[in-house]
């Protein structure tokens, strides 16, 4: 059978050959950071790898979500543990399918269906035909030691500083991909409201070197898609390019420069002052870079 798309699905065999397809693709297109970065939105298009009911996800290998072409809220769970209605443990029973070199797993919800999974790269398991709701999945948030900077006491550039360099050293750990943490959910207790990482317009961001959203603290739907990098302010600055290249070429950058400001009407045009600082990390053995960082509006008169 040659190559099948989502909307030519009919059976588990057509299922099998999409799937194959798939990965084949996104191996073919996902051989850096960059790309990688951009799945998150490539399996929720429409079009050959989704079409209605018939979409992808990509599983981490213990269970968790890295991307799901039609649940954005799963991407923040771990499955590991869901069982159907019978009482399977389906995630479980996907990833030993694709640990075996691929194969088919049949579960119930709302009667039998079947699901393909196959492994992808060292730590991902691609996955098409599996759909359920999980949104009663409790998010994993991890217990990170409080920072010596909240997102609440940022309020100026030493405590702006310290509050980065602190989240950098956590996420960079995550990187490691070891027995620590898992990363997503740090990612989780980046995005707690009130808590140690957020709070109102203080939150974390992090991109990839060449400027695609990998997280985003306040506005989750970045995530996947690539960062204006020639975009400028009122002054005339170039913030991503300078803020984020800045930080890939030197370690870490600060930018002063003008972002509207959604506390204050009317800078929509011109923005207000802001005070930016960004810290590269290092991506396992490879010489590529991401970058993390936050920001603080200032009053005119500060540096």
């Amino acid at each position: 059978m040659g190559q099948v798309t989502a909307a030519q699905v009919t059976d588990p065999e057509s299922l099998k050959a999409f799937v194959l397809a798939a990965r084949d693709e996104i191996t073919s297109i996902a051989t850096n950071l960059d790309e990688a970065a951009k799945l998150k939105q490539w399996v929720k298009t429409e079009g050959d790898w989704k079409s209605g009911s018939t979409f992808l996800i990509i599983f981490a290998t213990n269970g968790g979500v890295f991307a799901h072409g039609n649940d954005r809220a799963a991407e923040d769970r771990n499955l590991l543990e869901i069982e159907d209605e019978r009482g399977a443990k389906v995630v479980q029973e996907l990833l030993a399918a694709a640990a075996q070199g691929g194969g088919f797993v049949e579960y119930y919800d709302d009667g039998l269906k079947t699901a393909y999974a196959v492994p992808f790269r060292r730590r991902f398991v691609l996955v098409g035909g599996y759909s359920q709701d999980v949104s009663h999945v409790n998010l994993r948030i991890a217990d990170l030691p409080r920072p010596a900077v909240t997102a609440s006491e940022v309020v100026d550039r030493e405590t702006l500083i310290t509050f980065v360099e602190e989240a950098a050293r956590i996420y960079q750990e995550a990187l490691k991909f070891g027995d620590g943490i898992p990363l997503v959910e740090i990612k989780n207790a980046f995005r707690v409201e009130g808590g140690d990482w957020k709070s109102g317009e203080i939150y974390l961001w992090v991109v990839s070197g060449g400027g695609v959203t990998l997280f985003h603290g306040f506005e989750y739907y970045r995530e996947g898609n690539p960062t204006d990098m020639v975009r400028t302010d009122s002054q005339g600055i170039k913030i991503a390019e300078e803020l984020i290249g800045g930080a890939r070429r030197e370690g870490r950058k600060f930018l002063r420069y003008h972002y509207d400001n959604p506390a204050i009407e009317g800078d929509e045009e011109t923005g207000s002052p802001k005070l930016g600082y960004a810290v590269s990390l290092q991506v396992g053995d490879s010489d590529e870079k991401m970058v993390i960082g936050s920001g603080i509006y200032v009053d005119s008169h500060e540096e």
